[in-house]
């Protein structure tokens, strides 16, 4: 038998206006490497606009995605879904950001998907790959983007 998750406390995520209200944190400038352009070291800055991800999720998920053994389920406009445990996002620092700093549209180029202009709004998920260069080797694993809720993966728990 094949272990099951079950996804409760689900929450859409708030429009970027609202976000700093919500999580209770200031909107930061973070520039990370990305990822879905080349493979570690080689893989460009980007500087992006957002929150911090941690205080997000306390407030529209409540403690309970802190608790052991839970994942994080970022759900995509497309229906996609990436479960990143939770204690990644305890032992890394990751922002949910909503656009780049330098103004220029919110898309990126996925050379390992040969796909061009991918839009990454509304909301992305980036990972301070350059404090942590741990990250680097992970590539764009667990790089959710057009995120649009989030919600906490119950493991053991029936569909």
């Amino acid at each position: 038998m094949a272990c099951c998750v079950h996804a409760a406390h689900a929450a859409p995520l708030p429009a970027p206006a609202d976000a700093a209200a919500l999580a209770g944190t200031a909107e930061v400038t973070v520039e990370v490497r990305n990822p879905h352009l080349a493979l570690g070291a080689d893989a460009p800055r980007v500087a992006f606009r957002g929150f911090a991800a941690a205080p997000v999720l306390d407030a529209l998920l409540g403690p309970v995605w802190r608790e052991g053994g839970r994942a994080i389920e970022f759900r995509a406009a497309d229906g996609y879904v990436s479960a990143i445990p939770a204690a990644q996002l305890e032992r890394y620092p990751a922002w949910l950001v909503y656009r780049r700093a330098d103004g220029t549209d919110f898309v990126s180029d996925n050379v390992y998907q040969a796909r061009h202009a991918v839009p990454l709004g509304p909301w992305y998920l980036v990972w301070d790959n350059i404090g942590s260069p741990e990250l680097i080797p992970l590539g764009d694993h667990y790089w959710p983007y057009q995120v649009i809720d989030v919600a906490v993966s119950l493991p053991g728990s029936p569909p």
